[in-house]
């Protein structure tokens, strides 16, 4: 059975002037990162990259993006606070590799560095993340996992 995993890097924010906020949780995502996240979904939906659930940080950026995806995949979005940037990556490695004993298809919205580290230690590259991005990882060999690059990281 195929198990896939995909990892999202939120899709670009304003900072927290630019938003008038006090904390970097409340950053919104700006109107190019809401372009870039439908984008993102877009192209996820035409390569048939549909999640059983979608788990994001529950900071506001990941959050903005996670339903924005959520909207187009037609999934179902949960915040996990292992997601927010400020856990261990391998525990986050982790704890995205349990959720794949129970779904056959997880997408994950993340910050960077983290996304880049787990997707390093999953698929033993490292990739960079630009806003909005993602990597797809064939996960049914979960001691093997098979790196996907999308077309505009090959």
């Amino acid at each position: 059975m195929t198990k896939t995993l995909v990892l999202v890097r939120h899709a670009h924010a304003l900072s927290c002037y630019e938003a008038s906020v006090g904390s970097d949780r409340q950053r919104p995502l700006s109107p190019q990162g809401r372009q870039k996240a439908l984008q993102t979904a877009q192209t996820l939906r035409a390569q048939k990259q549909i999640p059983q659930i979608i788990l994001t940080s529950p900071l506001l950026r990941a959050a903005e993006t996670a339903e924005i995806l959520s909207q187009t995949l037609q999934a179902p979005v949960q915040q996990e606070t292992i997601l927010d940037g400020f856990h261990h990556d391998a525990a986050v490695r982790d704890f995205l590799l349990e959720q794949l004993t129970h779904f056959n298809a997880v997408l994950a919205v993340s910050h960077n560095p983290c996304i880049t580290y787990v997707n390093a230690l999953l698929g033993g590259q490292v990739i960079p993340f630009s806003a909005g991005d993602f990597t797809i990882l064939d996960m049914s060999d979960l001691q093997h996992p098979k790196l996907i690059l999308p077309e505009q990281k090959k």
